[in-house]
């Protein structure tokens, strides 16, 4: 066995092992055979993101897509935000809803499903299922459905069953029970309770997708059933939660009418109404709806940029289009266009990626844009703003542009570490360029001069304090060099933190939102900018220490007097305090002060002719000015703009108000030599209440009079 020993047969005999295993690998991880031998029982006609199949006799899910045979005893799983619809062979259609997971087995000439979590519904009709039951299992609970629509909501504890059409029947605990149309059953361990519930959720509809540009929506919910006397016996509260088993609800409001307007951010939402049986004095619920709120923000066009001009010398360019990603969309279309409208495309490609590029264009003058589509419902075509380009040819070529460092850039020594990132436009026309880095303008004495063929170069040259000049020249074959303009940077031992405003030792007014803006001059080097504002001149008692990493501040403070304010940096290379400057705060414009209505009140409408409001007298003003806005909805709207010379006023036009969320705000106005000035505002919020309207009833019926 001396072999064994010889590099020669031990390193090839161990390179054929690994290739043999690699090739054993890759088939079983490219090849399925799971359900090659089991029938077909249906096909995924629909899909949205990510569904999850598993066969039989395997343990790997695999990611299933549109048009895919379902196989006997396949397990089908949704992820977040997916849906799936199954249609068997019989005609029976299967709605899959998100995180929701169930298995089919058509073993028997029966339909068996068996129901592991989540939301899903059955639709049968009676000329496609025959004599066909389906029977659908849930721990130790059974469904059986003949014809019929139904829905299954299932938590930890809970099964929850909705028939629309027709009847199912349930089995559990070896008690049979009906469930007829419009019945709810809850199953648990308790056993069945059916219900017809008092309430209909109306909208938003179960599985609807609500597109936001914002992040968040105001979002109408509206039931049926909800009357003066079924929310007096009933009580009844609306649910809205994240979770299937409302174990965390987020919001739990009294039904007072038949809608509610709330604003939810991005996200999937399940709600409900609860409310206590009449017959039963018990604790009971409609059904859930699911809906989702789809962050869906603008299509964003990088390039080309607007108005671009792209030249060439010799062959035609390549035109890069490119842009932002959204979550929601699958595929993209980038089109190429003579006109705006896009009446006449020249060309376009599809895919997946955010970014393709085109070539081949003649000369002329082009727009851009990109369309996204998506396979999720009620998800519309989304289409960016176009950009205009032209295409020319240059006669001549240009010389090359220059980038970074910017012109006039000062860099602190300690800051550049030996290393300055240089760079310049490469339009495609030159072999080389070749870079000069000088002390004077004149480049009589280069201190560094490189060959290079990218448009970069990062010196790592021990530069020292002082000014500095740099060019590129642009070589071309059997042409003179083209030389691209002169750029200077300077290097600086230490750069100091400069105060800008307000300047030393001034007097400020407060600004409209009751501030002064504090500014100081941007460090280049990365850095957090910590702001310390003092009573006293050696900052021992502040008033306020917060860090920012911008190069302002605006300082609100409802206090007069003298401050004074530094900033601290504290960076790579150290602590660094500018000195303290001074400002004065005065104000001959005293803001007013709102008495009614009070901070979050809620003012009930429904035994009042007006809404009386009223602020504390300010001294010197000759008037003031009262605004009221409506802020319920996703955008604010203004309700009132008045001036009065009275610290009151009655706001009797009811037409103007919904039930919601309101802010007042009232100023006072100053005369002075430039005119009427306001003071700052005074803002508080409330509440309207509205109230439930009755149909009237009719005292005396029957006819009194006939000509």
């Amino acid at each position: 066995m001396r072999w064994l020993n010889d590099t020669r047969f031990v390193i090839p005999f161990l390179i054929l092992v690994m290739g043999i295993l690699s090739f054993l690998l890759y088939k079983n991880m490219t090849t399925r055979i799971g359900g090659a031998d089991t029938p077909t029982i249906g096909i995924l006609t629909f899909k949205t993101q990510t569904v999850l199949r598993k066969f039989n006799d395997q343990v790997v899910w695999d990611s299933i897509e549109s048009q895919t045979e379902v196989k006997n005893r396949d397990t089908i799983r949704t992820e977040g935000l997916s849906d799936a619809v199954l249609t068997l062979n019989d005609g029976t259609k299967i709605n899959i809803s998100e995180n929701s997971m169930i298995l089919l087995d058509i073993s028997d000439k029966n339909i068996n499903v068996n129901f592991a979590y989540g939301s899903f519904e059955t639709a049968r009709e009676g000329g496609s299922t025959g004599d066909v039951k389906m029977n659908i299992t849930s721990g130790d609970q059974t469904v059986q459905v003949g014809q019929g629509d139904i829905k299954l909501d299932k938590t930890k504890e809970d099964l929850k069953v909705k028939v629309e059409n027709g009847e199912a029947k349930i089995t559990s605990n070896g008690k049979e029970e009906t469930v007829g149309k419009d019945e709810v059953a809850n199953v648990n361990s308790s056993g069945v309770k059916i219900v017809k519930p008092k309430f209909g959720l109306l909208e938003p509809l179960d599985k609807k997708n609500i597109l936001s540009e914002t992040g968040s929506e105001s979002i109408a919910f509206a039931f049926s059933g909800a009357t003066a006397d079924s929310i007096r016996v009933t009580s009844p509260n609306i649910e809205i939660s994240q979770l299937p088993d409302f174990k965390k609800v987020l919001v739990s409001e009294k039904v007072k009418s038949g809608n509610l307007t709330k604003t939810l951010s991005s996200g999937s939402y399940y709600w409900r109404i609860s409310y206590t049986d009449p017959d039963t004095k018990s604790k009971t619920s409609t059904e859930t709806a699911r809906f989702r709120i789809l962050e869906n923000p603008a299509l964003r066009l990088f390039l080309p940029k607007s108005d671009e001009i792209i030249s060439y010398t010799s062959s035609s360019p390549v035109v890069k289009v490119a842009w932002g990603s959204l979550d929601l969309y699958s595929n993209y279309t980038a089109q190429i266009s003579k006109d705006p409208t896009f009446s006449n495309v020249v060309t376009e490609k599809q895919t997946q990626n955010t970014a393709i590029a085109f070539d081949s264009l003649a000369d002329g003058i082009y727009y851009a844009r990109v369309v996204a589509k998506s396979n999720i419902p009620d998800v519309t075509d989304k289409i960016s703003p176009a950009n205009k380009f032209t295409i020319t040819k240059r006669v001549n070529a240009e010389p090359p542009v220059l980038m970074e460092p910017a012109k006039e850039k000062i860099f602190p020594k300690e800051t550049i570490q030996n290393n300055i990132f240089f760079s310049w436009k490469d339009n495609g026309d030159f072999q080389n360029f070749i870079f000069e880095l000088s002390r004077d303008s004149s480049f009589k004495s280069i201190l560094q001069k490189e060959t290079l063929k990218e448009g970069y170069f990062k010196t790592g040259k021990d530069l020292d304090e002082g000014t500095y000049y740099w060019r590129v020249r642009g070589k071309l074959e059997n042409r003179e060099d083209l030389i691209s303009p002169v750029n200077q940077f300077t290097i600086i031992a230490k750069e100091e933190i400069s105060l800008l405003s307000p300047s030393n030792l001034s007097v400020q007014e407060l600004n409209e939102k009751g501030g002064v803006l504090l500014r100081w001059k941007k460090l280049s080097n990365k850095s957090n900018y910590k702001i310390e504002i003092s009573k006293n001149s050696d900052m021992t008692r502040p008033v306020l220490t917060e860090s920012v990493s911008e190069q302002f501040f605006e300082f609100r403070t409802k206090d007069f007097g003298k401050y004074f304010w530094r900033i601290v940096v504290e960076n790579s290379l150290g602590t660094q305090m500018s000195d303290p400057w001074s400002f004065t705060i005065e104000s001959s414009m005293e803001t007013p002060i709102l008495v009614s209505p009070s901070k979050n009140e809620t003012i009930d409408v429904s035994n009042r002719n007006s809404i009386l409001f009223s602020w504390k007298q300010s001294e010197k003003a000759n008037a003031y000015r009262l605004k009221l806005f409506d802020t319920s909805g996703i955008k604010e709207k203004q309700v009132l703009n008045e001036r009065t010379t009275q610290l009151k006023y009655n706001f009797t036009d009811f037409t103007k108000l919904n039930e919601g969320k309101y802010r007042v705000e009232v100023c006072a106005l100053y005369t002075t030599s430039e005119g009427e000035k306001e003071s700052p505002y005074f803002r508080s919020d409330f509440f309207v209440s509205l109230p439930n309207l009755t149909i009237p009833k009719i005292l005396t019926p029957g006819t009194i009079y006939v000509e």
